[in-house]
């Protein structure tokens, strides 16, 4: 009895390691900062990134965002650096365009059937953003190493005006790499 007793001692502790290693593979922890055309600023939350059975899960906690709806998405490249763009430096655009490997070219919403990158809008309250959002479409794989951004404006989820009327970037975290 004792020696099966060990036997399923070790079995449970392996399990239990080699479990965690999964667990964390399937979640990324993202630090969001506030952007401006002059740079990166303070942290004002975070977003934990889950994989689930139907998708990916966004819990988003963040601080000091307007009271209202915001556009959400995932963003091409990992960097939330100022850049040009038409002529400008505008916030947080190295990030790049909305990740759309698929080439779709086309902002239709949450339902992946546009860009990857689109997410459900989130809606802040004049305390900021907790709330969690869910993609049917994506795994946290597509998540790692891209810009997770909120603009200042709703999303119509169309491509007029661009990008669905978002507006500005106005918080952007980078997704940890695999």
């Amino acid at each position: 009895m004792s020696m099966l007793r060990d036997v399923l001692g070790c079995s449970a502790v392996l399990l239990a390691a080699t479990a965690a290693p999964l667990a964390a593979a399937s979640q990324l922890t993202v630090p969001m900062h506030k952007v401006t055309a002059d740079g990166i600023g303070d942290e004002i939350g975070t977003i934990l990134v889950t994989e689930t059975a139907s998708g990916v899960s966004f819990k988003v906690n963040v601080s000091g965002i307007t009271a209202g709806n915001h556009g959400f998405h995932v963003h091409e490249v990992g960097n939330c650096a100022p850049a040009m763009k038409d002529g400008k430096v505008t916030a947080a655009n190295a990030a790049g365009p909305h990740f759309d490997p698929d080439q779709k070219k086309s902002h239709r919403g949450p339902s992946g059937e546009g860009h990857k990158g689109d997410l459900p809008f989130l809606t802040a309250t004049d305390k900021g953003i907790n709330s969690v959002v869910n993609a049917s479409h994506l795994k946290v794989a597509d998540v790692a190493g891209r810009a997770l951004m909120i603009h200042e404006g709703p999303d119509n989820y169309s491509d007029t005006p661009e990008n669905g009327g978002g507006a500005a970037r106005i918080a952007c975290g980078v997704a940890p790499s695999k």
